[in-house]
C-alpha cells in the first residue's frame, strides 16, 4: 500500500509541475505562482538575499521577461519520485531588452536547464536549478558583434 501511496504522490506532484510550467511558462499566467509557489519557497540558484516565496518567484521571472519578452519553455523530460520533481527544459526566446549590459540584438536565444523541485502539500517548497549561463550569453555576446 505505501509504494501505490508514494507513486500516486509522485504522479500527482508531477502533474503539478507539468501545469505549473505550462501556465507559467508558456503562457504566463503570473496567478498560478501565488497558487503553487509556498510563501517559504527558496529556489537554490538565486542570490541570498532576494526575496522568498511568490515575490522572489516573479521578481526573477520580471527579469527573465524584462531581457525576453516572447520567452516560453518547452518540457524535454519531467521525471518524480517521491517529493521531487525533475524537469529538464528549453527556454526559447528574443534578446528585445538589456541582458548582463548588453543591449538587445533581436537574435534568438536558447538556454537549457534541469530543474528539482521539492513539493509538499500540493505546493512548490525550494528548487535546485543548473542550467547554461555561459552559453546564453555567448549566444548574446554572438549577435551583438554582428549588430
Amino acid at each position: 500500500m505505501e509504494n501505490s501511496q508514494n507513486h500516486s504522490a509522485a504522479a500527482a506532484n508531477k502533474e503539478l509541475v507539468r501545469s505549473f510550467y505550462q501556465r507559467l511558462f508558456v503562457d504566463w499566467d503570473l496567478a498560478v505562482v501565488e497558487q503553487v509557489v509556498h510563501p517559504q519557497f527558496r529556489s537554490h540558484d538565486w542570490a541570498p538575499d532576494s526575496a522568498s516565496g511568490p515575490q522572489g518567484f516573479m521578481d526573477f521571472y520580471a527579469g527573465v521577461r524584462s531581457a525576453f519578452p516572447d520567452s516560453h519553455y518547452e518540457v524535454d523530460d519531467l521525471i518524480a519520485e517521491g517529493d521531487r520533481v525533475v524537469v529538464r527544459w528549453r527556454m526559447l526566446g528574443t534578446h528585445q531588452g538589456e541582458f548582463y549590459g548588453i543591449p538587445p540584438t533581436g537574435g534568438s536565444i536558447s538556454l537549457d536547464g534541469i530543474a528539482i523541485y521539492r513539493v509538499a502539500n500540493g505546493r512548490l517548497m525550494e528548487r535546485w536549478v543548473v542550467y547554461d549561463m555561459h552559453g546564453l550569453i555567448q549566444q548574446v555576446k554572438a549577435h551583438s558583434a554582428n549588430l
